[in-house]
């Protein structure tokens, strides 16, 4: 009976951590921060939670779905932060508006969704990100991928791939057909799954002239190198002044040395309500789902303010510790018998010292430091023994 009581302590989707879990998350964190920092990027820190209507602004339907929510006691509805673009957007668009652009920010975090527990997938989830804020160039959405790319390098990663897309290509190409929300959105996963049969029968229920029908069938093929932006179709100056965009993003990207780890595919079209340019996702070997993703979304912060152009990314903590290879281990360098003035001036160097609280006798000792897998043993009349 008791033992059920204990299964039932945690809610599907969240987890403890402790020992060698928790360091390696910690280290995966402090991995990424560092990184963040070197870029030149500042933490941002908003709130666990705040008001619904703020967090679900532009938030799209599925992630409004998604939102845990809760009265407070004069009855206004409250949420959990399912992600930090959301609320740095609001931060900026209330308070930082009127700072010198552009805006560089970072950030580690729980966010929460209630979403089916499943690999890869929680409810209560670690993002690490940045968001560059207040620059609508091809240097800025470079820098943002080739970011995210380092800081993956640096948690561990190396065999990484990124896929590449525009969203303005086809929002341009989709402007002024008058769909419905059912039948866009039907376009759009029809597009993204490159499901041709079903995007042709898709596009035959649509009023359509010739050249936007053969630029939306064409798009489930348009990936590849760079040599698939040759071949899209545009139907205006809009969807050609954004493949143009990626064009130079893909040739930033060369600068700093990572066009070899970039496939562009103009069919994706994740989060189209919320993004208004280049978006991304980055996959590491052995891992069928997205560690990393992010895009341009200049029309958000204008939900809480000034009209500012902003992109970033967010990467999953978690999955980046499915992923990672590297050993983190709590382990203590040394296991000393007493305290002295060795133990402080080891600490001083960063060796992990931990002083035998219980007086165990010296065997006791000895098997204590075998189960910590200590490296040695200080005993307390200055030997030092080194184990194997």
């Amino acid at each position: 009976m008791i033992s059920h009581l204990f299964d039932q302590q945690l809610p599907h989707g969240v987890a403890d951590l402790f020992f060698n879990d928790a360091a390696r998350k910690r280290a995966v964190e402090h991995a990424l921060a560092d990184t963040f920092a070197r870029w030149g990027y500042s933490e941002i820190i908003p709130p666990m939670f705040e008001y619904y209507e703020s967090l679900a602004a532009e938030a799209g339907p599925q992630l409004r779905e998604e939102m845990y929510r809760f009265f407070d006691r004069d009855g206004r509805t409250l949420a959990l932060r399912a992600d930090f673009t959301i609320p740095t957007a609001r931060i900026v668009g209330t308070k930082l508006f009127d700072r010198a652009m552009p805006l560089r920010f970072f950030y580690v975090g729980s966010a929460f969704r209630y979403e089916e527990p499943q690999a890869g997938v929680r409810r209560e989830f670690t993002q690490a990100g940045i968001e560059l804020i207040g620059a609508k160039t091809a240097d800025a959405d470079a820098e943002a991928i080739a970011l995210a790319m380092t800081a993956l390098r640096a948690a561990g990663l190396d065999e990484f791939r990124f896929t590449l897309g525009n969203a303005a290509y086809l929002q341009a190409t989709t402007r002024d057909l008058a769909l419905s929300e059912a039948d866009d959105l039907a376009l759009r996963e029809a597009i993204r799954r490159k499901n041709s049969p079903a995007l042709a029968q898709r596009l035959d229920s649509i009023t359509l002239d010739s050249a936007r029908k053969r630029a939306l069938a064409q798009l489930p093929m348009l990936w590849g190198g760079v040599d698939a932006l040759d071949r899209a179709i545009c139907v205006n100056d809009e969807a050609r002044a954004a493949i143009e965009h990626l064009r130079d993003v893909v040739a930033r990207l060369a600068q700093f040395g990572l066009q070899d780890f970039v496939t562009l595919d103009l069919a994706e079209n994740r989060g189209m309500e919320y993004y208004t340019g280049v978006l991304f996702e980055g996959f590491v070997q052995g891992l069928g789902f997205a560690v990393a993703s992010g895009g341009r979304y200049d029309n958000l912060i204008a939900h809480f303010g000034r009209s500012i152009p902003a992109v970033g990314f967010a990467i999953g903590v978690e999955r980046v510790m499915m992923a990672r290879k590297a050993r983190v281990t709590i382990a203590p360098d040394v296991i000393a018998q007493q305290y002295d003035p060795r133990v402080e001036k080891a600490r001083a160097r960063g060796r992990i010292v931990e002083v035998d609280i219980l007086d165990r006798d010296d065997a006791a000792l000895r098997e204590y430091a075998r189960i910590r897998d200590a490296r040695e043993i200080w005993w307390r009349d200055g030997r030092v023994e080194i184990r194997q």
